[in-house]
């Protein structure tokens, strides 16, 4: 088998964590599939990477339940320790089409903030901002905040 770089192998085992969640596949067993697959790398690493895929599974989609004149409750936000410049992030699916007889045009939007907004409100921010970016010639028809995340600093970790 050819060798695999550290950081391929570990960005290769979040992309099947969450088929291996909906499986109900166990961290130890899904472990022993990566040994397998020659995709393996530290234990703790593993572990935390699981718990943090294990969130986002749970968490995505949750904006979708929420009135839209409601802020989400923080126990809902994914809290992450990844470096943004904004505070919380938000994901929207938005509907486009750039002639109405044409089929609409699904893709998710990331949105950076430094408060916590409403459903409403990360509608209208991405409507606002729409034109500026490049799907200009595109007619937005609709969106829909999906999953918030906010950053968190990063914990401590011990090195082996």
């Amino acid at each position: 088998m050819p060798l695999i770089a550290l950081g391929l192998r570990r960005a290769i085992a979040m992309k099947l964590m969450p088929k291996a969640f909906k499986a109900g596949q166990s961290v130890s067993s899904f472990r022993q599939v990566l040994r397998a697959k020659d995709l393996q790398y530290r234990w703790s690493t593993v572990l935390s990477d699981w718990r943090t895929v294990n969130e986002i599974e749970a968490k995505k989609d949750v904006m979708k339940y929420i009135r839209k004149d409601r802020l989400p409750s923080p126990r809902l936000m994914i809290e992450e320790p990844w470096k943004y410049s904004k505070e919380y992030v938000y994901k929207a699916d938005t509907w486009s089409r750039t002639r109405p007889d044409e089929p609409f045009e699904e893709r998710t939007v990331t949105l950076l903030s430094d408060k916590p907004l409403t459903s409403r409100e990360i509608e209208e921010q991405i409507t606002a901002k729409w034109a500026g970016w490049k799907y200009k010639p595109e007619r937005l028809e609709r969106v829909q905040a999906t999953t918030v995340f906010r950053m968190v600093e990063p914990s401590v970790e011990t090195v082996d």
